[in-house]
């Protein structure tokens, strides 16, 4: 306590010396003051800033204020996912006489990959065929006897009665023939279904049956995928689905190959959740292709939700608000000095306020002081 009453006592003096000196040398026109007047206001006004000095602030406690690009990204994970499969099934039943593929194995568009036994159908086609044949003779005789009787009925040799028989006969006739003509045309339909053709370039990933196997309409035969086109299947919650949009950026990492980075592009969005869960699907086109993909990978990443080019934004411990709304103290000649300031969006969870009303170069406090008002005179301090 001596220590500073003495460093307090010099200080004291000095400033009585200094002002003195002032008084003597330097304005000696003033002679006609009484010399102790002036030296005890400018001893005053000296313990007055003795008394109030600038408030110090630490470099950490302000920013330069300069345009930053923001974005935000959402985090995500799923599976990677062939853009063309296809499940074949049986349109018929039947017993398989062929089936040489494999699974991996590649095939082309217009492969015959299962083919059936066809006796059977031939016969049936056959026998539709008789069909047809003896419903359009039965057709024409029916016709040729509904002229004749027509022609009878002209002259009023044949009824009204008979007539109306002869015209029914040649509907019914009509008929037949129309039916059966459906029946041959559903016999070559299955005829041609005894042969399963791959409808797309790809590669076999499931085969559920073999050669000679006996199945049923509608059984399960293979499984077809295209793996040159691939997309991403990721799950978003209910919470953040909505900030997600077609056309979206997405940057994945594929388990498996984690020095590699796929970029992609937001191109299906599920219009429901998946089953038993609060997500849902999301599904991104990738990029390029790659042989080291597979269905089924593991994916995480992220999609870029938005972003803002040359923003000026501030931490948002920067901003203060009163009765006339928000603003920063921005620092100005050594004295703070209130800018208003306008809150346009916010980033980064809330912890970055993008603003209007701020330039390039203008300083402001960060540091939430409450001793901080404008007005106030400040001068910067080294740390520690």
């Amino acid at each position: 306590m001596t220590l500073k009453w003495m460093r307090r006592s010099m200080t004291t003096a000095a400033l009585f010396g200094c002002a003195y000196i002032a008084i003597v040398t330097i304005d000696p026109a003033c002679g006609t003051s009484d010399p102790n007047d002036r030296l005890k206001k400018v001893v005053a006004s000296a313990e007055a800033a003795s008394a109030n000095p600038p408030l110090e602030l630490f470099p950490m406690e302000i920013t330069k204020v300069e345009p930053v690009a923001l974005s935000e990204r959402l985090r995500v994970s799923g599976e990677i996912r062939p853009f063309n499969q296809a499940t074949l099934r049986a349109r018929s039943g039947g017993r398989i006489v062929q089936s040489d593929i494999r699974e991996g194995q590649a095939v082309n568009a217009g492969d015959v990959l299962v083919r059936f036994e066809v006796e059977d159908l031939h016969s049936v086609l056959k026998q539709k065929v008789a069909d047809r044949q003896g419903a359009m003779a039965g057709l024409l005789l029916a016709m040729q006897s509904l002229a004749r009787i027509e022609q009878l009925a002209g002259k009023n040799v044949a009824s009204q009665e008979q007539l109306e028989e002869a015209r029914s006969e040649v509907g019914v006739a009509k008929a037949r023939l129309d039916s059966l003509s459906a029946q041959v045309e559903i016999a070559r339909i299955a005829l041609r279904d005894a042969e399963v053709l791959a409808p797309f370039d790809g590669t076999v990933s499931k085969l559920s049956v073999g050669c000679g196997a006996r199945v049923g309409a509608d059984a399960e035969l293979l499984t077809l995928v295209d793996a040159s086109p691939m997309e991403a299947k990721l799950l978003v919650s209910t919470g953040d689905v909505s900030r997600v949009v077609i056309g979206q950026k997405a940057e994945l990492r594929i388990d498996g190959l984690e020095q590699q980075t796929i970029q992609g592009t937001v191109a299906r969005i599920s219009p429901t959740t998946e089953q038993n869960s609060r997500s849902v699907a999301v599904y991104v086109r990738l990029a390029r292709e790659d042989p080291g993909l597979r269905g089924g990978m593991f994916v995480t990443g992220a999609i870029l939700v938005r972003q803002a080019e040359d923003a000026i934004a501030v931490p948002i411990a920067s901003l203060r608000q009163d009765g006339d709304g928000v603003y920063v103290l921005k620092l100005f000649d050594d004295v703070l000095v209130r800018q208003p300031v306008t809150i346009i969006s916010s980033w980064h969870d809330d912890e970055t306020v993008q603003i209007l009303g701020l330039v390039r170069g203008d300083v402001i406090v960060t540091a939430p002081l409450r001793e901080l008002h404008p007005s106030l005179a400040v001068r910067m301090t080294e740390a520690g």
